[in-house]
């Protein structure tokens, strides 16, 4: 009897409901939403409230430029709602996407949400665009993998909820955002719907230091890492060439505060990427190593019977002294021109290497051998395209152009003679 006594006054148990209002994509806060149970129950703004009996509703929230938003609460005292809409120029739920997104600095993330339609007739030829992203690494749907187009993302029709997953790499510690814009149209292609959504994601600091080598270097470079979070953890570094392939790696179990130097040992110059990687995190770096050694002469000019001369950069990153061999040969050369250097530690230096020219050549172009050895090892080589000048003009006496000034000059002198005679004659 007590149940049935219940149950016939619980339309009399009244309760405050208020109302958080919000956009979905902006978060900012909405006024003038219409509210509707079997007709109107009022107009409300963000915060606001209405007084609705015990037991459960299911209420209908619209506002001009908003899809209306249905929700079923059970009011079972005075409690807080949130409803979020989304505006009608939109086509798409963003659902399950992360509230607060924090990434430790240099390590890849991959954001994950869900695209639900709000109208599948208003999802065909959808498009994702991604702006203020810089080191987007793939974007797939499904699992599938994405290729751009144009910087955007072809995604297709969407009929149903479809996962849709961003790899990219953290920046450097702070607050960033970037933004999301999906774009779509109806079947007969008369309407487009824009959904643009707002990401902010903060980027921590590692749990540990890293300190690089001012400039890495073929050969073995120091990687000293520090930890600074007070815990224990094994740390894998890993180095990568431009394709991937592994060239170099290391392991140490790092205790509270300890710090440990890594030698990573580079096979040649290029583009490598190194990962470190702990606890099933990854930070990730790229590494240049730039050449110790550039030919600064690919192109000479020189004439018969003179000389030339060619130059080469040396760069020394290193803590010791690098010691070389430069050997010049081929062409017109008779024998191998050979000259040891040394380059002090984190210095550069130019080195120049004449060579004599013969006055016989038969040809207009050569090509000169240029290498460097360290040891009995070739860390160097090129070539150096040699062109001779033999501009010296018609000459009856032949020679070269020294005897070509004399010959001109002492005709000059003969003219002038010729010419005085015959003005004595007169």
């Amino acid at each position: 009897m007590i149940a049935d006594f219940d149950n016939l006054f619980i339309g009399y148990y009244v309760f405050n409901v208020q109302f958080v209002l919000k956009d979905t994509l902006t978060g900012s806060a909405l006024s003038g939403v219409t509210v509707k149970e079997n007709g109107q129950l009022g107009t409300l703004d963000d915060g606001g409230t209405l007084e609705l009996t015990k037991g459960t509703h299911t209420l209908t929230f619209e506002k001009s430029g908003y899809w209306s938003v249905t929700k079923t609460i059970d009011v079972q005292g005075d409690m807080s709602v949130s409803v979020e809409m989304y505006p009608s120029s939109a086509a798409f739920k963003l659902e399950n996407f992360p509230a607060n997104i924090s990434i430790p600095e240099n390590t890849i993330y991959t954001l994950t949400f869900t695209l639900s339609p709000i109208q599948t007739s208003a999802t065909y030829n959808t498009y994702l665009a991604i702006s203020g992203l810089s080191d987007v690494l793939e974007v797939r749907k499904d699992g599938s993998l994405v290729s751009p187009e144009s910087g955007k993302y072809y995604l297709g029709d969407i009929s149903g909820p479809t996962q849709v997953s961003i790899k990219f790499k953290a920046g450097a510690v702070g607050t960033h955002g970037f933004t999301l814009t999906l774009t779509s149209n109806d079947a007969i292609m008369s309407k487009t719907y824009t959904t643009t959504k707002q990401v902010t994601y903060q980027v921590e600091p590692l749990p540990f230091s890293v300190q690089m080598p001012s400039e890495w270097q073929v050969g073995q470079n120091e990687l000293r890492i520090s930890e600074s979070s007070g815990q224990s953890y094994l740390i894998t570094a890993v180095l990568k060439d431009s394709q991937g392939n592994e060239v170099w790696s290391d392991s140490h179990a790092f205790s509270p505060y300890e710090a440990y130097a890594f030698t990573p040992k580079i096979p040649k110059e290029g583009s490598y990427t190194l990962e470190l990687q702990w606890n099933g995190q990854m930070a990730v770096y790229s590494v240049q190593v730039n050449p110790a050694i550039t030919l600064e002469t690919k192109t000479l000019t020189v004439s018969k019977g003179g000389e030339g001369t060619i130059v080469l950069h040396f760069k020394n990153p290193s803590s010791d002294v690098q010691y070389y061999t430069i050997k010049l040969s081929g062409g017109f050369l008779p024998k191998p021109i050979n000259q040891s250097i040394a380059v002090a530690p984190l210095t550069e230096k130019d080195v120049s290497i004449a060579f004599a020219v013969p006055d016989n050549l038969q040809y207009d172009a050569y090509e000169l051998q240029v290498q460097v050895l360290q040891g009995n090892a070739t860390v160097f080589s090129d070539k150096v395209a040699i062109t001779i000048d033999d501009s010296s003009g018609f000459s009856l006496f032949g020679g070269s152009s020294s005897s070509k000034t004399l010959y001109y000059g002492l005709a000059a002198l003969v003219g002038l003679g010729l010419f005085v005679a015959i003005l004595r004659r007169r």
